[in-house]
């Protein structure tokens, strides 16, 4: 299939994904606003450049990957639809924005999808695995969720599809002890499945360049044996055993699920492959197969209403009925 790639900052890891051709994907044009940098990764690719939807010629692109961020992107993913083309929408994105889209999709019989990414790594693939095995002997009976402000929507589709359904969940929080926002906020989070408690590092640095981030994602689940744990975006993984669950002469106070290590290198290589895989399960769906559930309508209406309450209480308190 023929695939467009809309922006050229992050963008770029769909088109490190797509260089190989892998599963049909081909990246067969870019979009920009016609930067050096744009104009030279088509140049490399041997691609045609784009600067409006009105350029692409009918059946010219079949997916596109819109890695466009805030309004510039949403409108950017309405006019690709409009054309006939299906979309996959970098995160984050609002309900609103989310919900036009979806019927826009419809409407015209796209596909409308966002790519939260962060749960398709390893590390929190292996989470979802041994959270199944760690299940059969009971439920999990509370998760915890830790994140910053940028990786908010990310960490909260990482659970919520721990849950299998963030319908329904509201969010309860504390009141500021100040007149500012806190560092560290906490929020908690009640669904009809599961209780969440969630802290959220509140500040970024001036520049977007990463040094002042301290938390990305760590997510835990708590059962009645035992303790897993997600330490990081990238892992380990580690499952804490209640010292009851099992004989004496077998306890450890941990026991390791997934330890691998991975430098700067072997992160751009997963993260541009879970940027691949979410283009080919679209290209799956398109073919005829189910789609996967976290791209449902529903929940990325759950999704997205959930991640711009829980931003709007952590940017402004307690004081703003939602």
């Amino acid at each position: 299939m023929k695939i467009l790639v809309c922006g050229t900052n992050y963008g770029s890891t769909y088109i490190r994904a797509l260089a190989g051709g892998h599963g049909g994907a081909r990246l067969a044009g870019i979009l920009s606003t016609g930067s050096e940098r744009s104009l030279a990764y088509a140049r490399q690719a041997q691609v045609p450049h784009y600067t409006g939807v009105h350029e692409i010629a009918d059946g010219g692109i079949d997916i596109a990957c819109v890695a466009v961020p805030g309004a510039a992107g949403s409108r950017l993913a309405m006019a690709l639809l409009v054309k006939g083309i299906h979309v996959l929408c970098e995160h984050p994105m609002g309900a609103e924005p989310a919900a036009k889209a979806l019927a826009v999709a419809q409407m015209h019989r796209r596909l409308f999808q966002i790519n939260a990414h962060f749960a398709d790594l390893p590390a929190p693939q292996s989470f979802y695995r041994s959270l199944a095995v760690a299940a059969q002997p009971g439920p999990a009976l509370h998760f915890e969720l830790a994140v910053n402000l940028r990786t908010l929507y990310s960490g909260l589709d990482l659970v919520g599809r721990a849950l299998a359904s963030l319908r329904d969940m509201e969010i309860i929080a504390t009141p500021w002890s100040g007149d500012t926002p806190e560092l560290f906020a906490n929020l908690r989070l009640a669904g009809p499945k599961a209780h969440v408690s969630l802290l959220c590092q509140n500040f970024a640095s001036a520049a977007d360049d990463g040094s002042a981030t301290l938390l990305n994602h760590r997510c835990s689940a708590t059962f009645a044996h035992g303790n897993l744990l997600l330490a990081e975006s990238n892992g380990p993984v580690l499952w804490f055993p209640s010292p009851v669950s099992m004989p004496t002469q077998h306890w450890r106070n941990y026991l390791p699920v997934d330890l691998g290590q991975v430098d700067v290198a072997l992160l751009q290589q997963q993260r541009d492959s879970a940027n691949l895989a979410a283009i080919l399960d679209m290209m799956a769906v398109i073919h005829g197969q189910p789609q996967q559930p976290h791209q449902h309508p529903e929940y990325l209406q759950a999704l997205t209403g959930l991640w711009e309450r829980a931003l709007h209480r952590l940017c402004h308190g307690t004081k703003d009925s939602l």
